[in-house]
């Protein structure tokens, strides 16, 4: 088959198809406006097909072709250079101007040619024929290496998912008691490593396998309880054990296309605490513990994000800190109602809490990204549920 993708700067909206048919094209030509910003974005989108498919082993022969759109004469010609059966020409145009794409689509259909009009709230396609059309689903899903190179991304760096994993016990035990935590981070902080013992003697244990004191209490370098902010991001993603994401990563540094993060106040490179994928719809996690960062600076960071990763994306905060004034009824967040409110008006998720509890913070990560519940987590309800009924 021959694809012609109708190329713009919202990338997003037709690379699903362009994975969706890897391996089956022979030809794929990147019809681009000759405005200087569209030749940029199809060079671009070029490298990151060849490189997508030198991976893969896939031969593809790729074109770009310049076209004004409000060019009489330009339209004529590409009229004239798909006259005939058209057959096995597919038009992906997603996202594209109107008026380019409805005079390449009607050009395609009447030689026969079909037209692939991507849903990005579904994942799926109407394959638009002469003869009406169908709709179907998108059958691969990519995972996030593949998206970020076709979105032009690389990835530099990320931490080993087989090592957090190998480290759940420990993670657990630091987190699990969120006041607990930073009493145990205060004394490390403070050098108080005899205090450490005596009153958190079952935390040396976990501690030191997670490498930030030896077996004697003392730490592994001088600011070694820095760490925490680090390990905080691995018992996040160990709480998503059960969500059906197509793939994860966890301290991912990325580095953009810089063409388009130009256009968008985003830096170079950006790290992600936590990166999923799910149905081609990418989302991030974002991870704090204590009070020392900006909380409205973290929601205009996730919002810029989203925006460049596009409308269907999403994005969760979650925020653990020490609860500093706990003799009174309603102790101050650092998510307090006003930034809670500029989160919401933003369609950035947050979860800030003291202690962490895991049935919130699923529920949050549903909410956030549209996922079902894990069903270990309804037997939980379940349970909470019966034993409720049982108190009646």
């Amino acid at each position: 088959m021959e694809l012609l993708t109708i190329v713009h700067d919202r990338k997003i909206e037709y690379i699903p198809i362009i994975y969706e048919f890897t391996g089956r094209v022979s030809r794929h030509i990147l019809f681009y406006d000759h405005a200087k910003e569209e030749r940029a974005y199809a060079t671009e989108l070029k490298h990151s097909i060849e490189r997508f498919n030198a991976k893969y082993n896939v031969k593809t022969e790729i074109k770009m072709i310049e076209i004004d759109e409000d060019s009489k004469k330009d339209m004529q010609e590409i009229a004239k250079a798909f006259e005939g059966n058209s057959e096995n020409i597919y038009l992906n145009g997603a996202g594209a101007d109107t008026a380019l794409f409805t005079v390449l689509s009607s050009i395609i259909l009447r030689n026969n040619g079909k037209v692939l009009a991507y849903d990005k709230e579904e994942n799926s396609y109407n394959l638009i024929t002469q003869n009406g059309f169908l709709n179907k689903k998108i059958e691969n899903n990519m995972n996030l290496d593949d998206f970020l190179t076709l979105m032009g991304e690389r990835v530099l760096k990320e931490c080993s998912k087989t090592n957090i994993e190998k480290n759940k016990e420990p993670l657990e035990e630091l987190f699990s008691d969120t006041k607990r935590m930073f009493n145990v981070r205060h004394l490390l902080k403070s050098r108080k490593t005899k205090e450490l013992k005596k009153r958190y003697p079952k935390m040396i244990d976990a501690l030191a396998k997670l490498d930030i004191i030896n077996q004697d209490g003392f730490l592994k370098g001088q600011e070694a309880y820095v760490r925490f902010g680090f390990l905080f991001e691995e018992f996040v993603y160990l709480q998503l054990e059960g969500f059906a994401f197509d793939d994860i990563k966890v301290g991912a540094k990325i580095e953009f296309d810089n063409e388009q993060v130009n256009r968008r106040n985003i830096e170079i490179s950006n790290e992600f605490d936590i990166l999923v994928i799910q149905n081609n719809k990418i989302g991030f996690i974002e991870c704090k513990i204590g009070d020392s960062h900006d909380p409205i600076g973290t929601v205009y960071k996730s919002d810029s994000i989203m925006e460049y990763f596009g409308e269907n994306s999403a994005s969760l905060i979650v925020n653990m800190e020490r609860d500093k004034t706990p003799h009174l009824k309603n102790s101050k967040r650092n998510f307090g109602e006003s930034v809670l409110l500029r989160a919401k008006t933003k369609k950035v998720d947050v979860y800030n809490a003291f202690d962490f509890s895991k049935p919130a913070f699923r529920a949050k990560v549903s909410q956030a990204f549209g996922m079902t519940l894990p069903k270990v987590f309804q037997k939980e309800q379940i349970k909470r549920l019966e034993e409720s009924l049982s108190q009646l």
